[in-house]
């Protein structure tokens, strides 16, 4: 996928756009798994083709910043975990795949050996989720 229609995608969802997942997660107090694995899986193909620049675009740092923040912050909250009663450690292995997502974008630093490391981390929550319906 080349690096224009990843920025696209990317930003309709740090900016909250209509069928966004925060968007879903604001409005509908909805959680849908595949779609947090498919920012993830966005954010990481965003960041990898940055490796050599730079600069980061100011638009695309606020989204980042905001999502780490908004998505744990809205998600924790005891009624929306009602709604969406997934396990806790799978919360919060989305939460710190967010964060790590956030600081290798703004530290440009990959906090993992191999990149790929990402893509088995994302699967990890698929995992956690079918532990909890056994």
């Amino acid at each position: 996928m080349d690096h224009k229609r990843v920025t696209e995608q990317l930003l309709h969802e740090l900016e909250g756009e209509k069928g966004s997942f925060i968007l879903r997660l604001r409005v509908d107090l909805e959680w849908d798994h595949a779609h947090i694995s498919q920012v993830l899986r966005t954010m990481v193909t965003y960041i990898t083709a940055l490796e050599s620049n730079i600069s980061l675009e100011r638009h695309i740092a606020r989204g980042f910043w905001f999502f780490t923040n908004f998505v744990k912050d809205w998600s924790s909250h005891e009624s929306f975990r009602a709604k969406n009663p997934y396990p806790e450690t799978y919360y919060q292995s989305v939460y710190e795949l967010i964060f790590l997502l956030t600081d290798w974008y703004f530290s440009g630093e990959c906090p993992f050996v191999e990149q790929e490391a990402f893509e088995q981390e994302i699967a990890r929550l698929d995992t956690l989720l079918q532990a909890e319906e056994s």
